[in-house]
Formats: structure tokens, C-alpha cells, sequence
């Protein structure tokens, strides 16, 4: 079992651009401790075929790495001792944590434990906060998900101590597979080359939708170098979907934060990259497709924005589910490796684009039932925080579980001081509130 290229792609990235995924959840109580929760949930993990895996790289990067089942160590946990168990200081923490970086052939996902919080949201006592650090290369926003509620649903599976699973191909086998799929990947590529030429012709077809028009930079859109921060705003999903669905009212709420927050720029050009989920391709661990969708931040009633955002993301949808989108991109799942390596090296990342799918991106992905426990311990809410690139410096993450809602905001003191990400939080969580009342 190799990985996809798609999902080579994004390991080969992360040198680069920092994309792995971080999944917290807060749960209200003492959970117990730490080092005894840390020993059930390796318990749990154990007994999780999926969270034994690793990648077991070819020589030479001649091919695609192989996952592979092994144990899981007790590098994959980290108990964090907090100066500052506040909840302002637990999202320092993981602003810091935002800048690590997984290697996925020694552990594709890691846990951290923050235990002994106080001032939590919805929270009347303190609280045990877990992150759960994923590889964007080992899955994507609902695949993570739903291992995360494979290791914290209560009660947990019972480890029986085997350790079954894929194994990787010895070396000489490596190579030898490496070589003779070559010549079939560059006759593959060229047959598929062509489909995607016709492809793309069908795509350009006036009863396709056409793709979102391009935005102008905005402040937000820069470099936002090494450091992170974050903000989280909880509230109810009912205060959302006064306007239509979750991820709608999120949009509409963020589209009248940022208008305020940008001041000058033009209102009627803001947009948002979205990733939109889309059929399962092959054996990829990560399916979706990114969307550009209009914010119409210029419409000030917002139910008008949200049935303008809803209709706008419903046409990029459309045109994500053609099947010529597949099509045109298929060659790229028999490019040989070599080829991706040389053509990722050399790729300019700094290069600053005329305009940009989104001037901020919007990840939304429900996590299920209001039903998990940590030693006796239940979850509160749940968050997520979209990672950023070199013209991507605000992010945000609307994640919700059971009923309630998380909407994060991710950025970099490079990009927004701290001063002025508290002006951003006050207009986000402003224009929440008229969302509500809408």
C-alpha cells in the first residue's frame, strides 16, 4: 500500500509549507492523570489498525513510500506542563504547536495532553484539552475526524496485542517495483495527458460552472513567516444556521468581519478558499478539492449575503463534481516519483500570484456526537486550525461536534499583531451575534 501522489505531494510540501493538521478537543474535568490517560490511550491506539501506521520510505526517493504497520510508541504522546493553564495561555500553546512538524516514517499523528485548564469555554471547571497533530499526507479534515474518535470514544476498543497489518516490501523488491513501473506510469501519463485535454474543453462548456474569479491581495495575503496564533470563538450551531447551513453563516459572519477589519479594500472582490469533499479517489487519504466562493461582504442584510454565498459555493460545487474535473487531473496520479520530487524542487513558492483563490481559507467539518470521554471527562467542543502558506496569512476553521460550534481563527503575529487580532476576534464574534439575530 503506497501512498498516493496526491498525498506525497503534501509530505514532500511540508519541508516548505507547514500543512499538518492540529485536532483539538476540550473536555470539562479532571481526566485524571496524565500519565495514566497517556497509557489508555496508547491502549486505545494499539488496538486501531489505521493508527499503527508509518511510512516506510524507497531508497533514493526512487518511488513512492509504503505504509506500512508497526507499534505505537510512546513518542506518539506528549503531556504539556503549562506556565499559564489559562485558556489564553492554552492558546499560546498551541500557536507554538502550529510551527511543529510530523516526520511520517517515524509517526504520522501525535497526541498532546494539556491537563489542569482553567476558564475554558463552556466549561465550569477546569478542563483536559487534547490536540491531536495529524500529516495532511496521512489524512485529510474528515479522515482525521474520525481516527480522533477511534482513539477518544468511550469506551474504547480493547488492544488484543496483535499487531497485524500491511508491511512494506523488502528493499531489493522496492527497487525492483520502482523501475519496472516507470516505463507503465509515462505510457499511462500520456494517455491520460490526452483525456485531459478534452477534458478541459468540457469544462470550458457555458453549461459547466465556471470557476470563481480570482481576488486581489489583501494584508492578510503575505508571507506569514515562522511564529503562529490563534483565537477561538465557541458558540451554538443555532446561532449559525439562522442564514442556512453551518458553514454558510460561518461565511457570512466572516465576510463582515473581514470588510470591517480591511477597511479600504473593495468589499464585492473578497472571496474564501473552501475545501470542498469529493469522491474518494483510489486508495488518496485526502478527497477534497478547493473552492473559491464569493463573500459578497459589500451585501450588508445577511440573510441576502447568505443566500448570495449559498449559491455561489452550491456553482463551485457543481463544477467540482463533473467528471471532467477528474479526468483533467488524473494524469498526475501516474507521474513517477523522480519526476514529482525534480518538479517540486524547483518550484518557486515565493512567487507572489496577481490574485488568489481566497483571501482566507474556511475549513468546515462536523466531528460527530457530543459523546466522547476522556477518563471520565466530557467533551465540551471541538477545533481545528486551517495551516498557513507564503500568501495565506489568516485562516479560519469552523468545527463543530454534537451541537455546538468552533470557529478558529489562525494567523501569524507577522501578519496581525496582537493588538489587532484582538480588534478582528471582537468584529468575528460582532458579526456572529448578527448573524444570530438575523
Amino acid at each position: 500500500m503506497q501512498l498516493h501522489p496526491s498525498d506525497a505531494l503534501r509530505d514532500w510540501l511540508d519541508d516548505r509549507v507547514r500543512s499538518d493538521q492540529f485536532l483539538l478537543f476540550c473536555f470539562e474535568g479532571e481526566a485524571g492523570d496524565p500519565d495514566a490517560l497517556v497509557t489508555e490511550l496508547r491502549q486505545r491506539a494499539s488496538a486501531v489498525p489505521e493508527l499503527r501506521l508509518r511510512a516506510v520510505p524507497v531508497p533514493g526517493g526512487l518511488d513512492y513510500p509504503y505504509w506500512a504497520a508497526g507499534l505505537v510508541g510512546a513518542d506518539r504522546f506528549v503531556v504539556h506542563r503549562l506556565p499559564d493553564p489559562s485558556w489564553p495561555g492554552v492558546q499560546r500553546a498551541v500557536g507554538e504547536l502550529l510551527t511543529d512538524r510530523l516526520d511520517i516514517t517515524a509517526a504520522p499523528w501525535r497526541l498532546h495532553l494539556l491537563a489542569g485548564v482553567t476558564g475554558a469555554p463552556r466549561c465550569a471547571t477546569t478542563a483536559t484539552v487534547v490536540v491531536l497533530q495529524v500529516s495532511h499526507a496521512f489524512a485529510d479534515g474528515m479522515r482525521a475526524s474520525a481516527l480522533a474518535r477511534a482513539l477518544l470514544s468511550e469506551p474504547g476498543p480493547t488492544a488484543d496485542g496483535a499487531e497485524t497489518g500491511p508491511e512494506a516490501p523488502s528493499v531489493p523488491a522496492m527497487l525492483l517495483r520502482a523501475v519496472t513501473r516507470v516505463p507503465i506510469q509515462l505510457g499511462a501519463l500520456l494517455v491520460t495527458g490526452v483525456r485531459a485535454g478534452r477534458a478541459e474543453r468540457d469544462l470550458a462548456d457555458p453549461a459547466v460552472p465556471s470557476p470563481a474569479p480570482g481576488c486581489p491581495l489583501s494584508a492578510v495575503n503575505t508571507d506569514p513567516g515562522p511564529r503562529r496564533a490563534v483565537r477561538t470563538i465557541v458558540c451554538p450551531a443555532t446561532d449559525l444556521r439562522t442564514v442556512g447551513t453551518v458553514t454558510v453563516g460561518a461565511l457570512t459572519a466572516i465576510a463582515s468581519a473581514l470588510r470591517e477589519f480591511l477597511g479600504d479594500f473593495p468589499a464585492d472582490r473578497l472571496g474564501a478558499e473552501v475545501p470542498v469533499s469529493v469522491a474518494r479517489n483510489g486508495m488518496a487519504r485526502n478527497s477534497y478539492r478547493s473552492a473559491g466562493v464569493r463573500l459578497f461582504a459589500h451585501v450588508d442584510d445577511p440573510r441576502e449575503r447568505a443566500a448570495a454565498i449559498a449559491a455561489d459555493l452550491a456553482l463551485r460545487r457543481r463544477r467540482l463534481a463533473h467528471p471532467a474535473v477528474d479526468l483533467r487531473d488524473r494524469p498526475f496520479t501516474h507521474l513517477p516519483a523522480p519526476l514529482l520530487r525534480f518538479g517540486l524542487a524547483r518550484a518557486d513558492l515565493g512567487a507572489v500570484p496577481r490574485t488568489v483563490t481566497g483571501n482566507t481559507v474556511v475549513s468546515s467539518v462536523y466531528r460527530g456526537a457530543e459523546d466522547l470521554v476522556l477518563g471520565g471527562a466530557a467533551v465540551r467542543f471541538t477545533a481545528g486550525f486551517p495551516g498557513l502558506s507564503p500568501v495565506m496569512g489568516l485562516t479560519h476553521g469552523v468545527h463543530g461536534i454534537g451541537d455546538v460550534v468552533t470557529l478558529s481563527i489562525t494567523t501569524s503575529p507577522q501578519v496581525i499583531g496582537p493588538g489587532e487580532l484582538d480588534r478582528y476576534e471582537a468584529l468575528l464574534r460582532e458579526a456572529l451575534a448578527q448573524v444570530a439575530r438575523a
